[in-house]
């Protein structure tokens, strides 16, 4: 039951990598993005296979502060008056 969740990342990251792939080939002005977005994505869904879990850990925890990051220079972006 233990292996679970990398098959479940690894379906849920395919789906997304076609979504964005999909979006990119109908709206030529979103396909650089998209490209970039599936890119970062399967890197990002491939830390799950790494054997090493102290690897594992330092890619999950790099992740979630990237993440909080992001989160915080939207809202300093679209809600600080910066933008």
């Amino acid at each position: 039951m233990k292996r679970i969740i990398p098959k479940i990342v690894l379906i849920a990251a395919a789906f997304y990598i076609i979504l964005m792939l999909w979006e990119g080939a109908l709206h030529q002005e979103v396909l650089l993005g998209g490209v970039i977005g599936s890119v970062l994505l399967a890197v990002l869904a491939s830390i799950f296979f790494i054997k090493s879990e102290h690897a594992v850990h330092v890619g999950e925890i790099i992740v979630l502060w990237a993440m909080v990051l992001a989160f915080v220079a939207y809202g300093l972006l679209c809600f600080g008056g910066i933008l």
